[in-house]
């Protein structure tokens, strides 16, 4: 099936291409075969106010090069919760500069030193302690973002290697929101991506931290969010 067949099945009222009642089995079909670039160049020419959210996670360069060469002008939806290591804050400056990003931060209302001496710091996993936590310096900042910035495509740099609930996921999903998810290197193996950067001779971030995974198979919240 062609990009054609797609567009005329997703194409909605309004002329918004990506809506909640698209039929997004048709471009998964589509594109299960297409390169990262194709699925870029392709989301470009139909999203109307697309964005990005990153971490600056390990590897996240490739994704943020990917994008930033289809979309220079893209905004960069980034939540700084505050407990980011010194090595991922030095990380962030130079990927900004580098790339020329669009960066957008957004911050939790409560600032992590504010957060650590009221509450004692991180929680232990899978508390109710933990859970709010989590809503507090990631989910409503991010959730902040995308009510201010009404997207209609969210691109991220998932990919099905990573763990059991991404491996059911796909290139393209239902986002919150009402936007559509679109994860370019969805198909792609963690060699592939460290190929990537190291091809585009990116810099990387080794030394990275998430207080609201604890461990790197589980997943933060963003994407579990209705």
């Amino acid at each position: 099936m062609g990009h054609n067949a797609s567009s005329n099945a997703l194409q909605s009222s309004r002329g918004r291409f990506f809506h909640h009642n698209a039929n997004l089995a048709v471009l998964n079909q589509t594109f299960a075969e297409a390169k990262p670039s194709e699925i870029m160049q392709f989301t470009m020419e139909k999203a109307q106010n697309p964005v990005v959210f990153t971490n600056f996670r390990p590897l996240a360069v490739a994704f943020l090069h990917l994008v930033s060469r289809a979309k220079p002008d893209i905004p960069v939806i980034w939540v700084d919760h505050g407990y980011n290591t010194p090595e991922t804050y030095r990380h962030i400056e130079n990927v900004v500069k580098q790339l020329s990003l669009n960066l957008r931060t957004y911050s939790p209302k409560m600032s992590a030193a504010h957060y650590n001496a009221v509450y004692g710091g991180i929680p232990a996993l899978d508390t109710p302690e933990h859970d709010f936590f989590s809503r507090t310096v990631k989910l409503e900042p991010f959730n902040r973002a995308m009510q201010e910035l009404k997207p209609d495509v969210w691109l991220n740099g998932i990919r099905h290697d990573q763990n059991a609930h991404r491996k059911n996921l796909d290139v393209f999903t239902q986002g919150n929101h009402g936007t559509i998810r679109v994860a370019p290197m969805f198909h792609l193996k963690e060699i592939d991506v460290e190929e990537y950067v190291y091809e585009n001779e990116l810099p990387d971030n080794d030394v990275y931290f998430d207080p609201t995974k604890g461990e790197e198979h589980r997943e933060c919240g963003l994407l579990l969010e209705k």
